[in-house]
């Protein structure tokens, strides 16, 4: 048999496992539970993502204001140099 044939199979038996085991979870009891607690799972995920964005746009807000403030601060001490 050559490689790439027995890579194929390899692949095909994975691949049928895999399903299998979806479909006994999807279909059985607990995999009902298991769906709920990865979909529980994904909305702590998604709030938590949603609050550090959050955060992280209002600390970039703040370090643009705080930048402009500078900037307007050398802007006066700078005129007020050149007109002395």
């Amino acid at each position: 048999m050559k490689t790439s044939d027995s890579k194929l199979l390899v692949g095909l038996a994975i691949g049928i496992a895999v399903g299998a085991a979806v479909g006994y979870l999807v279909a059985s009891d607990k995999g009902e539970e298991l769906l709920e607690e990865l979909k529980d799972m994904a909305g702590k995920a998604k709030e938590g993502f949603n609050s550090a964005v959050a955060k992280a746009k209002e600390t970039g807000q703040e370090a643009l204001r705080a930048v402009k403030e500078g900037k307007d601060e050398a802007v006066k001490a700078a005129q007020g140099t050149l007109s002395e």
